[in-house]
């Protein structure tokens, strides 16, 4: 066996020490943050790592920390720069110095971080998720849904404690015009980590009992421009954009449009606004029928206004023939004459009045409630009147209206 020298692992460290003591006082590097944790007293600890472009396999890590006095700092600044908070899955460029102990290793101690270029990161990958949803064609697959003519049942999707909620919710109930819409509120976290995962399962708690339902809106409202990013996210998006109920929007934001809300089939920029687009629909509706209302009333007129004219017509048709009898014959068959006046008159009355029941008679019958309660039906898939089978598609769900209820079916 040779003669050897050992030497302890402290000196051993103290040599790896002194050779990175030597580097350079700091370097600006690429990585992406794989875990984010801050502590009570305001420190920042990230494990930051290299990933493979081709294959995502772990190529380098390495531990780093932002002091309490520096994190202070450079997170304000980060964050009113990129619209976004420092999370895991990030990319980031940070100036860091490398430093060694000989308890806890090797640490990077980060100084800076670099906002610009995070951005570019940020819209690369939301930019690669449109492109991702576009390429599977599923990103106008909501949008292209038919919106109910009153979307009287929304599924609601917001914290419960959300001011933009509760906006909503006295906009929709407390509505001028009286109109009753049904709601049920679905919760889910509306900003940070969780985002992602309570609307998701949110939409599928939807999607179990969808038959009670018209549409759903997703709320949010206020709330830090920063958290947007979460609506950015492409599973959330495929989530939105394939869901078989139309969805509309109200994030709460002016400048920004989300990915989710490029998908779904109507986008707000408030919970109140998504609450006065809902009843707008009921209000184009009533103007709708009460414009047939007037029609209907001005058909009427017309009827009753020819039944004079023509009840006038064969009065004085009548009247003329008598004067003329009268002035040709002697005062003693004036009484006679008069008599068969007020007959012909009373007969073409009681004509007149027949056409006009027979009017009235044949308005009822148009009636569509009148028409259900004789044994027809009306059906409807995703709220369009079906004519014909071959408008059918299978395995959908369609909606037989009766005179007294509803019946939904799923098509085999």
């Amino acid at each position: 066996m040779p003669e050897v020298n050992p030497i302890s692992l402290l000196e051993l460290q103290g040599i790896v020490k002194q050779a990175i003591d030597a580097l350079p006082d700091a370097y600006w590097v690429r990585a992406e943050i794989n875990e984010l944790n801050v502590s009570s007293v305001g420190h920042c600890f990230l494990e930051l790592v290299q990933k493979s472009e081709k294959d995502e396999r772990l190529e380098a890590k390495a531990s780093a920390s932002i002091w309490a006095n520096v994190f202070r700092m450079v997170k304000p600044y980060f964050e009113s720069k990129t619209g976004t908070s420092l999370s895991a899955g990030m990319k980031v460029m940070l100036r860091v110095v490398v430093q060694y102990h000989e308890l806890y290793g090797l640490r990077l101690n980060v100084v800076d971080i670099d906002p610009a270029y995070t951005v570019g990161e940020v819209e690369l990958q939301r930019r690669k998720t449109i492109a991702c949803l576009q390429k599977e064609g599923v990103f106008d697959m909501n949008r292209e849904l038919e919106f109910p003519l009153l979307p009287a049942r929304v599924a609601v999707i917001s914290s419960e404690k959300a001011a933009g909620y509760g906006d909503f919710m006295r906009q929709l109930h407390n509505n001028p015009y009286g109109y009753k819409l049904q709601t049920a509120l679905f919760a889910a976290a509306m900003q940070g980590k969780d985002t992602e995962p309570d609307i998701i399962a949110a939409l599928e708690s939807i999607n179990k009992q969808i038959h009670e339902f018209d549409v759903v809106a997703i709320l949010r409202g206020g709330g830090s421009q920063s958290d947007l990013s979460f609506f950015d996210s492409y599973l959330l998006a495929n989530n939105v954009a394939q869901f078989p109920l139309p969805v509309i929007t109200g994030i709460g934001h002016d400048k920004d449009i989300s990915v989710v809300d490029m998908v779904a089939h109507t986008m707000l920029k408030t919970p109140t606004a998504a609450a006065e687009f809902l009843l707008e629909q009921f209000e184009i509706q009533e103007q709708y029928l009460s414009q047939l209302a007037e029609q209907l009333n001005g058909a009427w007129q017309n009827v009753l206004e020819n039944s004079r004219n023509t009840i006038r017509y064969i009065s004085g048709a009548v009247h003329a023939r008598v004067l003329s009898t009268l002035s040709g014959e002697q005062g003693r068959v004036e009484l006679h004459v008069k008599k068969r006046l007020q007959q012909a008159v009373k007969f073409a009355l009681n004509r007149q009045q027949q056409k006009i029941q027979g009017v009235e008679s044949g308005i009822r019958l148009l009636d569509p409630q009148q028409i259900l309660k004789r044994g027809y039906s009306i059906t409807l898939q995703n709220g369009r009147r079906l004519s014909s089978v071959s408008e059918v598609v299978k395995e959908s769900e369609i909606t037989t209206i009766l005179s007294d209820g509803r019946i939904i079916s799923k098509l085999k």
